[in-house]
């Protein structure tokens, strides 16, 4: 089945649904709360009764977005999956991502059941969709919406245009990020023509950082070296370096501001570095090191090395976890 075939099969089993619970990633970023935005209003709009989930919530920066009041973020005020004959899942990438593993996989179980359909640019991790879209060329499950509204001609109104815009945006980092394109460019125009307000978008997610994120952002520039021999840029963010973030913030700030998608942020940004063949950025989380890897070079495919180290993830964006820790060792670091 093609992409065109499946659109329309969604669309279909969107518009013969009586309630529909719309999901998106734990502490959700840009892309996943636009996702979830947009979905919301066109159920709204075709007067379907919808429930958004998107556990971790707590990001106040995207509340310019349609629907956001009536997002849960809490499993324990969501009604029983049962109690839905269609759940959209937005943008991912596994299913542990959802907060729901274990519903959805008991769901699943059952004769009559809601049909789950999934949206994601992520490579896949996991098998339990009825109904897969996935498309990791694209740089955003908002880019993947676009296409989905375009094949069954669902017009644009000013709602739907900031929730597409906004998604694009924050996982292009405003087209600097090396995953901007031609047809993300294309999208951002048509949207822009629909009534996304763009200056608005810009104001509230890329020059609204809060103190917490410019001072991480000031401790991966001030760690970035360049490995001569492999041509690779790398930076790191100590367990140390997180210990002096929870002196600048309560517990709660830091916590959230930790699970969100600032270090991608960082990674994406470092991506467009010049004369490097990709970079790296380490930190210490939960007992583990976790890396994302970034590369805007056209021949390279970062998506190997991360799968050789247990992870994995796009040729231009991967990404990977292990046990051990950072240990400082002169002007450079060691992984024990």
């Amino acid at each position: 089945m093609d992409f065109r075939q499946q659109f329309v099969k969604a669309y279909t089993k969107i518009k013969t649904a009586n309630r529909v619970l719309v999901i998106s990633h734990i502490n959700p970023d840009g892309d996943a709360l636009s996702s979830a935005s947009v979905f919301l209003e066109l159920l709204n709009n075709l007067e379907i009764e919808v429930v958004g989930f998107c556990p971790g919530k707590k990001d106040v920066t995207f509340d310019y977005l349609p629907h956001q009041t009536k997002i849960i973020n809490h499993q324990t005020d969501l009604p029983d999956l049962v109690n839905f004959d269609l759940i959209v899942v937005l943008d991912c990438g596994s299913l542990s991502r959802t907060g729901l593993a274990e519903e959805i996989l008991e769901l699943k179980k059952l004769d009559i059941r809601p049909y789950i359909i999934e949206f994601d640019h992520h490579p896949k991790m996991d098998d339990y969709s009825d109904l897969e879209i996935r498309d990791p060329e694209k740089a955003a499950t908002a880019e993947i919406i676009y296409d989905f509204f375009k094949e069954n001609k669902i017009g644009f109104n000013k709602n739907s245009a900031n929730c597409i815009l906004t998604g694009i945006l924050t996982d292009t980092g405003n087209f600097l990020y090396p995953n901007s394109s031609e047809h993300n460019l294309e999208i951002a125009s048509h949207m822009m023509s629909c009534g996304a307000q763009f200056p608005k978008i810009v104001n509230n997610v890329l020059r609204n950082k809060n103190f917490l994120v410019m001072k991480l952002w000031g401790m991966a520039m001030n760690n970035l070296r360049v490995n001569k021999k492999y041509n690779i840029a790398y930076s790191v963010i100590t367990k140390d370096d997180l210990l002096e973030l929870n002196k600048l913030g309560t517990p709660e700030e830091v916590e959230h501001f930790l699970h969100s998608d600032v270090f991608g942020d960082i990674t994406g940004f470092l991506g467009n570095l010049s004369d490097v063949q990709a970079v790296m950025l380490l930190r210490e989380e939960d007992g583990k090191i976790k890396g994302s890897l970034r590369t805007s070079r056209p021949e390279m495919d970062i998506s190997g090395l991360a799968k050789h180290l247990g992870g994995g993830g796009h040729p231009k964006a991967s990404g990977f976890s292990m046990s051990g820790q950072i240990l400082k060792k002169g002007d450079s670091w060691e992984i024990v």
